[in-house]
């Protein structure tokens, strides 16, 4: 609709000298959507109406009224809302005898045949009292105990029959009389001085009401006693003395307790600066080290190197994954994908990996990650012979496998993992933790310390030999001494 058109409306007729108040607007429009007009809130013209006001007046707005609304008007909660002319709306068909029928019933009580102005979900207001008053009567009529119904109600201050209030005062007496006893009697082993009077107590109980109610199983501990001494002189004395005896034989105890763990904390440290003073000695010990592609389970090793106690390297090469390096792994360590051009892969030097660390002890820092890393090339390594096996196991035995991936990815598992048992793999991370002591709070264990090899591979292992001479300094004569005597060098001493 053109603005012309919805301003026709407000055109004065040629027989009066001004607008209808009525069919004029109040106020300027806020914009204009398709040409049609937009008000603020109580600026629109009055006689015009949304659908849900032609609908209380029993209107429908036709369809032509719903293609082209006259005016808008901008509400903060449903936006711009339609208005339309009441004048060109149509009567809504009257509802047949059948649907008001149904109407009036949803709005009827079941109890008692009202027919109310909101739909019911059950009985009205009056009847959901009615009937819980009835409750409350029955139950002022119950006994709390055995649940004996009479015409009369209970006494509201124990709600109970005769037979159950005796029970109920039989009892309270038996508890005050028992408390009366407990505390009115020295509380020593097999002393029966008495400490106070009963009466006395009987008066500090008194005050205090709320302490035999009946869903109290006992009478309160001594924090609620009276103030009187529990025991006799002779028995407080005693007790006194027991108190300072276990207090002592507590402490004795604990005192001990942390003398061990000292001890213990004490050899711990000490066979942790031995042990590495001693694989810096020892000849058949290498360092490992990888560089990857990232630290996912998928993360693929693109730098290996090898390097025995003295720092002699023994493997060091960058390895083609077959993979692009992602950036942000090139930017910690260097190595891009260029640079891997012409690199062998690890299926090449997975020989010689193997001679070196047959028969060796490989320190690894973080090996849980080294290893998993070392893993997972094995596994892609077999996974190529094990397919190959599977293809041709139909040729054998003339039967088609069920799953050859499946069967295959198996087979590759089992084979890395037997590469992996026949080689002895320890971790300088965590001793190296523990020697420096950084504890954490907040994990309950010492802080991992960085490696500060510079990422490179065999940087990482010439770091990891400088952690070893650090934790076995004091250490480093004597098993340097016992090497030489017992035919080594002492080359590569601390």
């Amino acid at each position: 609709m053109s603005t012309t058109a919805a301003t026709a409306a407000e055109q004065v007729p040629s027989g009066r000298t001004e607008a209808d108040p009525a069919r004029s607007a109040r106020g300027e429009p806020l914009a204009h959507i398709d040409g049609v007009p937009v008000y603020g809130w109580g600026q629109a013209p009055p006689y015009l109406r949304t659908k849900t006001q032609l609908t209380a007046d029993r209107l429908k707005a036709t369809a032509q009224q719903e293609q082209a609304p006259l005016a808008y008007i901008r509400t903060h909660e449903y936006g711009d809302v339609p208005l339309h002319d009441p004048a060109a709306a149509e009567k809504m068909r009257p509802l047949s005898s059948s649907a008001k029928a149904r109407m009036a019933a949803r709005r009827t009580c079941p109890e008692c045949g009202t027919v109310g102005q909101v739909i019911l979900r059950g009985p009205c207001a009056v009847c959901r009292e009615r009937a819980e008053r009835a409750r409350q009567r029955v139950r002022a009529r119950t006994c709390a105990d055995c649940s004996a119904v009479r015409e009369r109600p209970y006494p509201t201050e124990h709600g109970r029959c005769r037979r159950c209030r005796q029970v109920q005062l039989a009892r309270k007496r038996a508890r005050v009389e028992g408390w009366l006893a407990e505390v009115t009697v020295c509380a020593g082993d097999g002393c029966t001085r008495r400490r106070g009077s009963k009466k006395a107590a009987r008066a500090w109980l008194a005050e205090r009401p709320w302490l035999l109610r009946p869903e109290r199983p006992d009478l309160p501990d001594a924090l609620w006693w009276p103030d009187w001494a529990r025991r006799c002189p002779p028995c407080q004395r005693a007790y006194d003395d027991a108190q300072e005896r276990h207090q002592a034989e507590l402490q004795a105890r604990y005192e001990r307790q942390e003398k061990e763990r000292r001890a213990t904390e004490e050899r711990a440290a000490e066979e942790r600066c031995r042990w590495a003073a001693a694989a810096l000695v020892d000849p058949d010990v290498l360092v490992l080290d990888t560089e990857t592609t990232g630290l996912d389970d998928n993360a693929r090793i693109i730098e290996l190197a090898v390097l025995d106690a003295r720092g002699t390297v023994l493997l060091d090469t960058l390895l083609d994954p077959g993979v692009p390096v992602p950036d942000d792994a090139a930017e910690l360590h260097g190595i891009t994908t260029k640079l891997l051009t012409g690199a062998p892969t690890f299926s090449e030097v997975l020989v010689q990996l193997t001679g070196l660390l047959d028969g060796k002890r490989c320190l690894i820092y973080n090996a849980s990650y080294d290893v998993g890393r070392l893993r997972h090339e094995l596994t892609l390594h077999y996974l190529n012979r094990a397919e190959r096996e599977a293809a041709e196991e139909p040729v054998r035995t003339g039967m088609v496998p069920h799953d050859v991936r499946e069967q295959a990815v198996v087979a590759a598992h089992g084979r890395a993992d037997a590469w992996l048992a026949c080689m002895q793999f320890e971790d300088v991370m965590i001793p190296y933790s523990d020697w420096v002591g950084d504890w954490s709070e907040y994990h309950g264990n010492n802080r991992w310390q960085p490696l500060n090899g510079g990422h490179r591979a065999a940087g990482d292992c010439r770091a990891v030999l400088d952690c070893l001479r650090a934790m076995g300094r004091a250490y480093a004569g004597e098993y340097a001494t016992a090497a030489a005597g017992a035919g080594g060098t002492k080359e590569g001493t601390i």
